[in-house]
């Protein structure tokens, strides 16, 4: 029995060992002044997994998310393939042959896509000069893995034959993904490849990704204990997040993308990770298996900032240099086709 202790310490640390090799400080732990305000106006409060797993799964669900408007002509509302997937189409300028951006939004593979992030989706059409489509797929505890996966890779087929209806170039697919959404991205990549279609994805963005949903992995994380409480993203969140969606399937690669062997001949990425995420490390250790396997990746840690920059200010310096890297990697990437 002691032996056998022995032999489990020594895999924890080893464990410990491994992940803190692609840590990423990437800053002196100061909290960004208006990172720390955004916690402090939103009255920020952290719950235990047993408090988490209490609140009615609406609360969690829907958000309460402030809605700013935006001109209504401007968005498209449908739904692809047999299974009816809502898919919002952003194209702000109206214009034609823009590149397309497929977006995966976050909430832990709990919420839907709700009305306060379609702002955020119609600027970021603006800011990239695309035409955003936005998949609305099936989300936790009702839709359990593998929903979220399937409509969010065959929306990417179905907007990858015909996005051109909406004026968009299909020879110009970028897949972007927030949090769980970035999860669903790294996934899609590697299912396409599996199928001989990933030269439709041009690149991919993952932004505060969940790489890997095993318990284990989040305990021996460095940056899920060193960011596990005060953050607004927290190592519970995360838990109750994988919990809901894919319980007991933890070590399948669709699930936990970190766990894939092979990493070949996957699209460029870029990789952005915040120094105050618990999923900072899950973004290093991908961009590290990605490079290691030949794959081009634009990588940024963002000191003082938390998940996905929430609570940056939009016009604010982090915001500013995420925006000009996924502007240079999307023009690097097109000028090769």
């Amino acid at each position: 029995m002691k032996k056998l202790a022995i032999i489990a310490i020594g895999s924890m640390l080893l464990g410990f060992s491994q992940q803190s090799s692609f840590a990423q400080s990437c800053g002196t732990r100061q909290l960004d002044p208006e990172v720390a305000g955004f916690l402090k106006l939103i009255e920020y409060k952290d719950l235990s997994l047993e408090e988490l797993r209490n609140l009615p799964i609406e609360r969690i669900k829907y958000p309460s998310l402030p809605q700013f408007p935006y001109p209504k002509e401007d968005v498209k509302r449908i739904k692809v393939t047999k299974d009816s997937i809502p898919v919002l189409v952003f194209n702000p300028t109206h214009e034609k042959n823009l590149p397309i951006i497929i977006s995966y939004h976050g909430g832990g593979f709990i919420s839907p896509l709700v009305p306060g992030l379609e702002h955020s989706l119609w600027l970021e059409a603006k800011t990239f000069k695309s035409i955003v489509f936005a998949v609305d797929y099936r989300v936790a505890p009702e839709h359990k893995f593998p929903a979220a996966v399937n409509d969010s890779y065959n929306a990417f087929k179905w907007i990858s034959e015909h996005g051109s209806q909406f004026g968009a170039d299909t020879n110009r697919i970028v897949l972007m993904g927030n949090s769980a959404g970035a999860n669903l991205v790294a996934v899609i990549a590697h299912r396409a490849k599996r199928d001989n279609i990933v030269r439709r994805i041009k690149l991919q963005v993952l932004n505060g990704l969940p790489g890997d949903l095993r318990p284990k992995h989040m305990e021996a994380s460095f940056s899920y204990q060193q960011n596990a409480t005060g953050y607004f993203q927290t190592k519970a969140a995360c838990s109750l997040s994988a919990e809901n969606y894919a319980p007991g399937q933890f070590d399948l690669v669709e699930v936990s993308p970190l766990l894939t062997t092979d990493f070949s001949s996957l699209p460029p990425a870029v990789i952005i990770n915040a120094e105050f995420d618990p999923l900072r490390d899950d973004g290093s250790l991908y961009a590290f298996k990605l490079k290691k396997a030949g794959v081009k990746v634009w990588e940024k840690c963002f000191a003082g900032q938390i998940h996905c920059l929430i609570g940056a200010s939009p016009n604010g310096e982090a915001v500013r240099a995420y925006e000009a890297l996924v502007k240079a990697a999307m023009n690097d990437t097109f000028s090769k086709f």
